[in-house]
């Protein structure tokens, strides 16, 4: 009889285990609440409402205070460095290591060889494994093999004869001693390896539990090599630094109340996380939506209801997105790099901000119908 709440056999799980699926194990997902959001144009790093100048990132729309994004820039900075600082040294060790144990290698290599010349060879042969001795003739003999593949293939034909050539290659002596050095560095890990082996593999006692090298951990650890934007989520990482940063502008107006709030300069909304404002750049004035759809979608053809001189004016306007509040072309323009440019103009031209249309981005409303409103936490789900 199976046990309900004490069951380690059945493939499936059981009606306690479903209960604990909801309530403890696996992804738990959650409803936030209206009173959870941030309120539209909040700094993402303090928290409050953005104090002027105001400045956001220009690839994705992230409002920051201007404090609070130089102070997270130089902290990321300065993390980037302490990181690429350990990693150097890491790798530092690891070569010396690797040199040490490169010595030892040349060490034995001598021993072995000072022991051969004095006929002492046999009794070391005698002392170890059989399986150790079978392993070291087959690799000698495969090596005479090769040896003497790659010494015909030196040969050449003079009057019917073949003659042997000698040539000393720079570049084959190089690649035979590091074969060679990597072969030893090789056998005296595996012999570290083998003597540092229990009698009992008691993996979960504390003095033989299996670790790795934190220096090779370290010298493998992937850095980041630009600060990452703190609006930015693990899904969808994007860098940011102070040169892509755009002043915003926004335009603002007294309520009943007396205090500031932040508007569209067209309709004179209140812009709200219901509303889908668009930040304009390089000027950084802020529109909603509907008011850039309504007036700042290029016209190719010019205006029937517009005298010829209007029109004669106008002409080079066609096909030009405007900013509403200053008219500045923010025209997105694509990158017309034939690769006759030079690094230095090319790194200049992508740190420079791009004209076009961003949008601004805030958190939901509460409503299902603006999104954003559902928490995630991801976990394991196994039976118990």
């Amino acid at each position: 009889m199976a046990h309900s709440k004490r069951n380690t056999s059945l493939p499936h799980f059981t009606s306690y285990e479903r209960g604990l699926l909801r309530s403890q194990w696996g992804t738990q997902r959650g409803v936030i609440g209206r009173d959870s959001f941030l309120p539209f144009a909040s700094c993402r790093l303090c928290l409050h409402p953005a104090r002027a100048p105001v400045v956001a990132c220009a690839t994705n729309g992230d409002i920051f205070c201007r404090e609070c994004a130089i102070n997270d820039l130089l902290a990321q900075r300065q993390e980037i460095k302490r990181l690429d600082r350990e990693r150097e040294e890491a790798k530092k060790r690891l070569a010396e290591d690797d040199e040490r144990t490169l010595e030892e290698a040349r060490e034995r290599e001598l021993r072995e060889f000072e022991l051969v010349s004095m006929g002492l060879e046999v009794a070391k042969h005698k002392s170890s494994g059989q399986a150790q001795n079978d392993n070291h003739k087959k690799r000698k003999a495969e090596e005479a093999t090769e040896a003497l593949a790659a010494f015909k293939a030196r040969e050449i034909e003079v009057d019917g004869k073949r003659k042997k050539v000698f040539e000393l290659d720079e570049k084959e002596m190089a690649r035979v001693a590091r074969e060679e050095q990597e072969r030893l560095k090789q056998e005296l890990k595996k012999e570290k390896s083998e003597s540092s082996k229990s009698a009992l593999p008691s993996f979960w006692v504390p003095s033989l539990t299996p670790n790795t090298d934190p220096n090779e951990i370290a010298a493998n650890k992937a850095v980041k090599s630009a600060p990452v934007c703190p609006g930015s989520t693990d899904e969808h990482r994007h860098s940011y630094s102070l040169k892509s940063l755009v002043d915003v502008h926004f335009t603002e107006d007294k309520t009943s109340d007396g205090s500031m709030a932040r508007i569209c300069p067209s309709c004179k909304k209140t812009l709200t996380n219901g509303l889908k404002a668009m930040l304009t750049k390089p000027c950084g004035h802020v529109i909603c939506l509907p008011c850039v759809t309504k007036f700042m979608t290029p016209h190719d053809a010019p205006d029937p209801h517009a005298t010829k001189e209007e029109q004669e004016k106008t002409a080079a306007l066609h096909g030009l997105v405007l900013c509403y509040v200053c008219e500045t072309d923010i025209t997105p323009r694509s990158s017309t790099d034939n690769g006759k440019e030079s690094g230095k103009k090319k790194k200049k031209d992508k740190e420079t901000i791009k004209p076009g249309l961003v949008e601004i981005s805030s958190e939901g409303t509460g409503f299902a119908g603006r999104g954003g409103n559902v928490a995630t936490k991801t976990g394991v789900a196994f039976q118990c």
